[in-house]
C-alpha cells in the first residue's frame, strides 16, 4: 500500500424553490431531504439508478450508508464507445485492448453530508477526481432523481438543486476575488439587544444566542468594500459582539459562492491508503478521513 493526497471540495447544498412571479425573489432552502433520498436511491436495483453523463460517461451511486447522522458513499462511473490498444511501458509492446465497447474503466467519486443541527445547512465533502463525476454531474444526479423520489410521493417538484462553494483560504483574498459581493450576514450577539444603543429589554434569556442581521447590495451593484470594514472590525479587539460573517455572492467563473468566517482554514487535500494494483484510493479509509473532516465543521 503507498498513500497519495485526494483532493476534497467543500460545498453547501441548496434547494432553490421556483418563483410564483418575475418579481419574487428566490427563496434558497438547506436541501435537507438529500440523505434520505440517497437512502431509498441506494436500495433501488443499479439499472433503476444509473445516470448518463455526456461524452459517453455513465455514472450510478454505488454505496451509501449512514454513520453517526453522517451520510457517505461514493459513485462509480466509466466512459465507454472507447478502447484504444494497450502500450507496455517497460518493453512498449502494443496490444489489442480486451475490452468490450460497453465497458470503461472504473473511477470512484468520494462524498461525505453533514446536516448542520443548529443551522440546518447540508455541508457536502465531494472528492475532486478529473475523471470521475464532476460538482455539476453530483447536483444534477441528485436533481433528478430526488425529482422522482417526490414526483412518486406527490410532493412538489418546482425547485432546482443548487450549491454553493465553501472557499477555504483568507477571508479578505476569497472576497476580493468575487466578481459580485451580493449579501452580507451578521451573527451578532443577542447581548448587543440589551445594551445602551438599542435600549430592548433586558429579558432576552429566550432569544437564540446568534442574530442574523442580513444586508443586501442594491440590483446590479456589490457591497464587497462593505464586507472587508465589516472583516477588519470582526478581526480587531473590539469586534462590537460579532460573532460570525458569511457574504454570498458570484465568483468570475459565474458561480454562486460565499465566504463564512467559521470555514477558513480547512484543508484541500486529504491523505489516503491507495492500493497498488488499481491505484485507487482505499474508500474505507478515505471515507473515515473525510468524515472527521466534516465532524470538525
Amino acid at each position: 500500500m503507498r498513500n497519495k493526497d485526494t483532493k476534497v471540495q467543500y460545498l453547501c447544498l441548496l434547494k432553490r424553490l421556483y418563483r410564483e412571479s418575475r418579481n419574487d425573489s428566490f427563496t434558497d432552502l438547506p436541501f435537507v431531504d438529500v440523505i434520505s433520498h440517497f437512502s431509498k436511491i441506494i436500495r433501488w436495483s443499479k439499472r433503476k439508478r444509473s445516470y448518463d453523463l455526456k461524452d459517453n460517461k455513465f455514472c450510478f451511486l454505488a454505496s451509501f450508508e449512514i454513520t453517526d447522522n453522517i451520510g457517505q458513499g461514493y459513485f462509480k462511473s466509466a466512459r465507454d464507445e472507447f478502447r484504444p490498444n494497450l502500450l507496455d511501458r517497460r518493453t512498449l509492446a502494443e496490444r489489442r485492448n480486451p475490452k468490450e465497447k460497453t465497458e470503461g474503466d472504473i473511477e470512484k467519486t468520494h462524498f461525505v453530508i453533514k446536516i448542520d443541527e443548529h443551522t440546518r445547512e447540508v455541508i457536502v465533502l465531494l472528492e475532486f477526481n478529473h475523471f470521475g463525476i464532476s460538482i455539476n454531474n453530483f447536483i444534477n444526479y441528485i436533481q433528478k432523481f430526488s425529482k422522482k423520489i417526490d414526483s412518486e410521493n406527490e410532493v412538489s417538484t418546482r425547485y432546482k438543486i443548487t450549491f454553493g462553494m465553501i472557499p477555504k483560504n483568507n477571508f479578505l483574498t476569497e472576497l476580493e476575488n468575487f466578481e459580485r459581493a451580493k449579501v452580507a450576514e451578521i451573527y451578532i450577539d443577542k447581548q448587543l439587544l440589551g445594551n445602551e444603543a438599542l435600549e430592548f429589554s433586558q429579558r432576552i434569556f429566550e432569544i437564540k444566542q446568534d442574530i442574523k442581521l442580513v444586508v443586501s447590495a442594491d440590483t446590479k451593484a456589490s457591497i464587497t468594500n462593505f464586507g472587508i470594514d465589516l472583516f477588519n472590525t470582526f478581526k480587531g479587539k473590539r469586534n462590537k459582539g460579532i460573532n460570525r460573517i458569511r457574504i454570498k455572492g458570484i465568483d468570475r467563473n459565474g458561480n454562486e459562492t460565499f465566504v463564512d468566517t467559521s470555514f477558513m482554514g480547512k484543508h484541500d487535500f486529504v491523505d489516503t491508503i491507495r492500493n497498488v494494483e488499481t491505484g485507487e484510493s482505499e474508500s474505507s479509509d478515505l471515507l473515515d478521513k473525510m468524515k472527521i473532516i466534516i465532524e470538525n465543521f
